[in-house]
Protein backbone atom coordinates (compact mmCIF):
# COMPACT_ATOMS: atom_id res chain seq x y z
CA UNK A 1 0.00 0.00 0.00
CA UNK A 2 1.01 3.55 -0.45
CA UNK A 3 1.24 5.78 2.53
CA UNK A 4 -0.56 9.01 2.36
CA UNK A 5 -0.60 10.98 5.79
CA UNK A 6 -3.59 12.36 6.71
CA UNK A 7 -4.03 12.11 10.24
CA UNK A 8 -3.15 13.90 13.21
CA UNK A 9 0.45 13.31 15.40
CA UNK A 10 0.29 9.97 16.62
CA UNK A 11 -1.41 8.03 13.81
CA UNK A 12 -0.51 6.63 10.58
CA UNK A 13 -2.59 5.50 7.60
CA UNK A 14 -2.44 3.55 4.77
CA UNK A 15 -4.41 3.95 1.45
CA UNK A 16 -4.86 1.11 -1.39
CA UNK A 17 -7.15 0.41 -4.57
CA UNK A 18 -8.54 -3.04 -4.41
CA UNK A 19 -10.51 -5.01 -6.80
CA UNK A 20 -14.43 -4.94 -6.50
CA UNK A 21 -14.81 -8.47 -6.64
CA UNK A 22 -12.18 -8.63 -3.19
CA UNK A 23 -13.87 -6.19 -1.74
CA UNK A 24 -14.95 -7.56 1.65
CA UNK A 25 -18.70 -6.54 2.63
CA UNK A 26 -18.31 -6.30 5.97
CA UNK A 27 -15.10 -5.56 8.87
CA UNK A 28 -17.47 -5.65 11.92
CA UNK A 29 -14.87 -6.70 14.21
CA UNK A 30 -13.20 -3.30 14.20
CA UNK A 31 -14.43 -0.66 16.04
CA UNK A 32 -17.27 1.89 15.10
CA UNK A 33 -18.35 5.22 15.88
CA UNK A 34 -22.12 4.49 15.20
CA UNK A 35 -23.26 0.44 14.58
CA UNK A 36 -26.56 1.70 12.82
CA UNK A 37 -28.16 -1.16 11.14
CA UNK A 38 -27.00 -2.66 8.18
CA UNK A 39 -30.23 -1.69 6.84
CA UNK A 40 -29.88 1.61 6.84
CA UNK A 41 -26.56 1.54 5.93
CA UNK A 42 -27.35 0.25 2.53
CA UNK A 43 -29.60 2.98 1.95
CA UNK A 44 -28.26 6.10 3.61
CA UNK A 45 -24.69 7.17 2.49
CA UNK A 46 -24.57 9.56 5.38
CA UNK A 47 -25.10 6.33 7.71
CA UNK A 48 -22.46 4.22 6.27
CA UNK A 49 -20.05 6.72 6.74
CA UNK A 50 -20.88 7.03 10.29
CA UNK A 51 -20.82 2.93 10.37
CA UNK A 52 -17.46 2.94 8.74
CA UNK A 53 -15.02 0.54 10.98
CA UNK A 54 -12.76 3.00 12.10
CA UNK A 55 -9.35 0.34 12.08
CA UNK A 56 -9.51 -0.73 8.05
CA UNK A 57 -12.39 0.23 6.04
CA UNK A 58 -13.28 -0.24 2.30
CA UNK A 59 -15.16 1.89 0.85
CA UNK A 60 -16.21 4.02 -2.57
CA UNK A 61 -15.13 7.47 -2.46
CA UNK A 62 -18.61 8.14 -4.22
CA UNK A 63 -20.19 7.36 -0.90
CA UNK A 64 -19.23 10.83 0.39
CA UNK A 65 -20.27 12.47 -2.84
CA UNK A 66 -23.83 10.70 -2.08
CA UNK A 67 -23.66 11.94 1.50
CA UNK A 68 -23.32 15.67 0.57
CA UNK A 69 -26.51 15.13 -1.61
CA UNK A 70 -28.22 13.48 1.31
CA UNK A 71 -27.34 16.42 3.67
CA UNK A 72 -29.37 18.51 1.32
CA UNK A 73 -32.49 16.36 1.82
CA UNK A 74 -32.79 15.81 5.36
CA UNK A 75 -32.16 20.14 5.83
CA UNK A 76 -34.65 20.75 3.29
CA UNK A 77 -37.30 18.66 5.25
CA UNK A 78 -36.44 19.71 8.58
CA UNK A 79 -36.57 23.50 7.82
CA UNK A 80 -39.35 23.12 5.24
CA UNK A 81 -41.71 21.55 8.53
CA UNK A 82 -39.98 24.17 10.99
CA UNK A 83 -41.33 27.05 8.63
CA UNK A 84 -44.58 26.03 7.14
CA UNK A 85 -45.51 25.37 10.74
CA UNK A 86 -44.40 28.82 12.49
CA UNK A 87 -43.72 30.73 9.82
CA UNK A 88 -45.96 30.16 6.46
CA UNK A 89 -45.66 33.45 5.46
CA UNK A 90 -41.42 33.38 4.63
CA UNK A 91 -42.89 30.47 2.04
CA UNK A 92 -45.89 32.32 0.77
CA UNK A 93 -45.28 35.61 0.95
CA UNK A 94 -41.41 35.10 -0.24
CA UNK A 95 -39.59 38.31 -2.22
CA UNK A 96 -38.69 36.00 -5.13
CA UNK A 97 -41.64 34.65 -5.49
CA UNK A 98 -43.13 37.18 -7.88
CA UNK A 99 -39.94 36.16 -10.10
CA UNK A 100 -40.38 32.77 -10.93
CA UNK A 101 -44.19 32.37 -9.36
CA UNK A 102 -43.22 28.79 -8.40
CA UNK A 103 -42.25 27.88 -4.66
CA UNK A 104 -38.45 27.35 -4.79
CA UNK A 105 -36.96 24.41 -2.74
CA UNK A 106 -34.53 27.18 -0.88
CA UNK A 107 -37.98 29.02 0.34
CA UNK A 108 -38.20 26.64 3.11
CA UNK A 109 -34.80 27.85 4.52
CA UNK A 110 -34.30 31.11 2.92
CA UNK A 111 -35.09 33.28 6.93
CA UNK A 112 -34.69 33.06 10.20
CA UNK A 113 -34.77 30.44 12.33
CA UNK A 114 -34.50 27.92 9.46
CA UNK A 115 -31.50 29.38 7.66
CA UNK A 116 -29.60 29.38 10.82
CA UNK A 117 -30.14 25.06 10.96
CA UNK A 118 -29.54 25.13 7.01
CA UNK A 119 -26.51 26.95 7.41
CA UNK A 120 -25.28 24.66 10.11
CA UNK A 121 -26.16 21.45 8.38
CA UNK A 122 -24.86 22.49 5.33
CA UNK A 123 -21.50 23.53 6.21
CA UNK A 124 -21.39 19.85 6.46
CA UNK A 125 -21.23 19.20 3.10
CA UNK A 126 -17.66 21.97 2.72
CA UNK A 127 -15.56 18.40 4.53
CA UNK A 128 -17.95 15.80 2.68
CA UNK A 129 -16.78 17.35 -0.98
CA UNK A 130 -13.08 18.07 -0.44
CA UNK A 131 -13.08 14.81 1.23
CA UNK A 132 -14.40 13.45 -1.90
CA UNK A 133 -12.00 15.49 -3.97
CA UNK A 134 -8.91 14.32 -2.19
CA UNK A 135 -9.95 10.08 -2.43
CA UNK A 136 -11.28 10.60 -5.44
CA UNK A 137 -7.84 11.59 -6.58
CA UNK A 138 -6.14 9.74 -4.58
CA UNK A 139 -7.72 6.62 -6.29
CA UNK A 140 -7.20 7.75 -10.02
CA UNK A 141 -2.98 8.30 -8.46
CA UNK A 142 -2.46 5.19 -7.18
CA UNK A 143 -4.15 3.61 -10.40
CA UNK A 144 -2.06 5.45 -13.07
CA UNK A 145 1.04 5.97 -11.40
CA UNK A 146 0.84 9.77 -11.60
CA UNK A 147 0.11 9.72 -14.92
CA UNK A 148 -3.67 10.52 -15.56
CA UNK A 149 -6.07 10.00 -18.19
CA UNK A 150 -7.71 12.67 -20.09
CA UNK A 151 -10.73 11.23 -17.98
CA UNK A 152 -9.16 11.45 -14.67
CA UNK A 153 -8.06 14.55 -15.01
CA UNK A 154 -11.67 15.91 -16.35
CA UNK A 155 -12.81 14.19 -13.14
CA UNK A 156 -9.91 15.64 -11.24
CA UNK A 157 -10.77 18.93 -11.72
CA UNK A 158 -14.77 18.75 -11.40
CA UNK A 159 -14.72 17.47 -8.41
CA UNK A 160 -12.07 20.29 -6.72
CA UNK A 161 -14.71 22.26 -8.64
CA UNK A 162 -17.40 20.91 -6.77
CA UNK A 163 -15.81 21.49 -3.59
CA UNK A 164 -15.28 24.54 -3.74
CA UNK A 165 -18.26 25.64 -4.90
CA UNK A 166 -19.51 23.95 -1.55
CA UNK A 167 -17.13 26.65 0.30
CA UNK A 168 -19.43 29.54 -2.39
CA UNK A 169 -22.60 27.84 -0.96
CA UNK A 170 -22.89 29.41 1.79
CA UNK A 171 -22.93 32.53 0.93
CA UNK A 172 -26.79 31.90 -0.40
CA UNK A 173 -27.42 33.12 3.25
CA UNK A 174 -25.63 36.33 3.08
CA UNK A 175 -26.61 37.50 -0.77
CA UNK A 176 -30.34 37.58 -1.92
CA UNK A 177 -32.49 36.78 1.65
CA UNK A 178 -30.65 39.63 3.59
CA UNK A 179 -31.85 42.92 1.26
CA UNK A 180 -35.40 41.49 1.08
CA UNK A 181 -37.93 40.56 3.73
CA UNK A 182 -41.37 38.64 3.45
CA UNK A 183 -44.00 40.63 2.49
CA UNK A 184 -41.81 43.37 0.98
CA UNK A 185 -44.24 45.19 -1.16
CA UNK A 186 -41.33 47.26 -3.28
CA UNK A 187 -40.05 44.30 -5.87
CA UNK A 188 -37.25 42.57 -4.91
CA UNK A 189 -34.15 43.55 -5.41
CA UNK A 190 -33.14 42.36 -8.48
CA UNK A 191 -28.77 42.42 -8.27
CA UNK A 192 -28.80 40.31 -4.83
CA UNK A 193 -31.17 37.49 -6.69
CA UNK A 194 -28.95 37.58 -9.73
CA UNK A 195 -25.76 36.38 -7.78
CA UNK A 196 -28.16 34.46 -5.29
CA UNK A 197 -29.05 32.18 -8.40
CA UNK A 198 -25.37 32.48 -9.61
CA UNK A 199 -23.95 30.58 -6.91
CA UNK A 200 -26.47 28.03 -7.01
CA UNK A 201 -26.34 27.20 -10.49
CA UNK A 202 -22.43 27.36 -10.17
CA UNK A 203 -23.40 24.72 -7.60
CA UNK A 204 -25.92 22.45 -9.52
CA UNK A 205 -22.99 22.77 -12.82
CA UNK A 206 -20.19 21.96 -10.05
CA UNK A 207 -22.10 19.03 -9.33
CA UNK A 208 -22.81 17.33 -12.32
CA UNK A 209 -19.54 17.76 -13.87
CA UNK A 210 -18.07 15.89 -10.26
CA UNK A 211 -20.97 13.16 -10.55
CA UNK A 212 -20.45 12.97 -14.87
CA UNK A 213 -16.17 12.54 -13.80
CA UNK A 214 -17.37 9.44 -11.42
CA UNK A 215 -19.55 8.15 -13.98
CA UNK A 216 -17.07 8.83 -17.00
CA UNK A 217 -13.29 7.03 -14.66
CA UNK A 218 -15.85 3.54 -14.55
CA UNK A 219 -16.64 3.64 -18.06
CA UNK A 220 -13.29 4.32 -19.34
CA UNK A 221 -11.67 1.95 -16.75
CA UNK A 222 -11.72 -1.78 -16.73
CA UNK A 223 -15.34 -1.92 -16.12
CA UNK A 224 -16.96 0.05 -17.82
CA UNK A 225 -18.58 -3.05 -19.69
CA UNK A 226 -20.00 -4.01 -16.54
CA UNK A 227 -22.70 -0.79 -16.67
CA UNK A 228 -25.81 -0.93 -16.68
CA UNK A 229 -28.29 0.71 -19.12
CA UNK A 230 -30.38 2.59 -16.20
CA UNK A 231 -26.84 4.32 -15.20
CA UNK A 232 -26.35 5.64 -18.61
CA UNK A 233 -30.11 7.40 -18.99
CA UNK A 234 -29.62 8.96 -15.61
CA UNK A 235 -26.29 10.50 -16.45
CA UNK A 236 -27.97 11.72 -19.56
CA UNK A 237 -31.22 12.60 -18.07
CA UNK A 238 -29.19 14.41 -15.14
CA UNK A 239 -28.01 16.69 -17.53
CA UNK A 240 -30.73 17.40 -19.18
CA UNK A 241 -32.75 18.30 -16.06
CA UNK A 242 -29.40 21.14 -14.90
CA UNK A 243 -30.11 22.60 -18.07
CA UNK A 244 -33.78 22.88 -18.14
CA UNK A 245 -33.66 24.26 -14.46
CA UNK A 246 -30.78 26.81 -15.33
CA UNK A 247 -32.64 28.30 -18.19
CA UNK A 248 -35.71 29.07 -16.83
CA UNK A 249 -34.40 30.55 -13.70
CA UNK A 250 -32.12 32.74 -15.72
CA UNK A 251 -34.96 33.50 -18.35
CA UNK A 252 -37.59 34.44 -15.79
CA UNK A 253 -34.69 36.96 -13.83
CA UNK A 254 -33.73 38.57 -16.84
CA UNK A 255 -37.11 38.89 -18.55
CA UNK A 256 -38.91 40.20 -14.68
CA UNK A 257 -40.68 43.46 -14.86
CA UNK A 258 -41.87 44.98 -11.42
CA UNK A 259 -45.57 44.06 -11.38
CA UNK A 260 -45.64 41.91 -14.13
CA UNK A 261 -46.48 38.01 -14.07
CA UNK A 262 -43.45 36.05 -14.52
CA UNK A 263 -42.20 35.52 -17.96
CA UNK A 264 -43.00 31.52 -18.02
CA UNK A 265 -45.71 29.75 -16.73
CA UNK A 266 -44.94 28.89 -12.89
CA UNK A 267 -45.87 25.63 -13.55
CA UNK A 268 -42.45 24.87 -15.99
CA UNK A 269 -40.72 26.56 -13.04
CA UNK A 270 -41.77 24.29 -10.42
CA UNK A 271 -41.42 21.16 -13.01
CA UNK A 272 -37.91 21.92 -13.23
CA UNK A 273 -37.43 22.74 -9.77
CA UNK A 274 -38.58 18.45 -9.24
CA UNK A 275 -36.92 17.38 -11.81
CA UNK A 276 -33.63 18.64 -11.00
CA UNK A 277 -33.96 17.31 -7.23
CA UNK A 278 -35.08 14.02 -8.39
CA UNK A 279 -32.64 13.77 -10.26
CA UNK A 280 -29.90 14.88 -7.78
CA UNK A 281 -31.59 12.56 -4.70
CA UNK A 282 -31.19 9.44 -7.41
CA UNK A 283 -27.19 9.81 -7.31
CA UNK A 284 -26.60 7.09 -4.98
CA UNK A 285 -28.67 4.87 -7.02
CA UNK A 286 -27.88 5.02 -10.07
CA UNK A 287 -24.12 6.17 -10.30
CA UNK A 288 -22.46 2.85 -11.02
CA UNK A 289 -20.16 0.76 -8.60
CA UNK A 290 -16.84 1.99 -8.57
CA UNK A 291 -13.19 0.39 -7.53
CA UNK A 292 -13.09 0.91 -3.72
CA UNK A 293 -10.25 2.25 -1.78
CA UNK A 294 -9.26 0.26 1.53
CA UNK A 295 -7.80 2.39 4.26
CA UNK A 296 -5.78 1.27 7.32
CA UNK A 297 -5.45 3.54 10.40
CA UNK A 298 -2.89 2.64 12.79
CA UNK A 299 -1.94 5.10 16.39
CA UNK A 300 2.03 5.38 16.03
CA UNK A 301 3.46 4.93 19.82
CA UNK A 302 6.78 6.48 19.14
CA UNK A 303 5.18 9.54 17.21
CA UNK A 304 8.53 11.44 16.78
CA UNK A 305 10.68 8.74 15.34
CA UNK A 306 7.74 7.79 12.72
CA UNK A 307 7.79 11.92 11.69
CA UNK A 308 11.83 11.86 11.20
Amino acid sequence: SSPIPETPLGQAQSVQVIPKSQAPRELSDSPQVCRCPKALQDRFSFIKLLSQPLETRVFQPKTYLSASNEVFGYTLIITWLLTLIWYPEQIFEHPARPIIGSFNPCFGWDYAPASYIALICCSANVYLTWRYAWLEQTRAYLVSQGNLTSVQTFSKYASYWLALSTNVWLLLWLIGPNADAPNDNDGPVMQNWFVHTGIFVNYATALYWATLGNYLEVAYGPDGHKIQQSSKIFIVVYGISGTYLGFVYMFDLMMYEYGAEPALHPALTQAADIFWMACMASITSFLPDESPLKMTVEVVVDGETALE
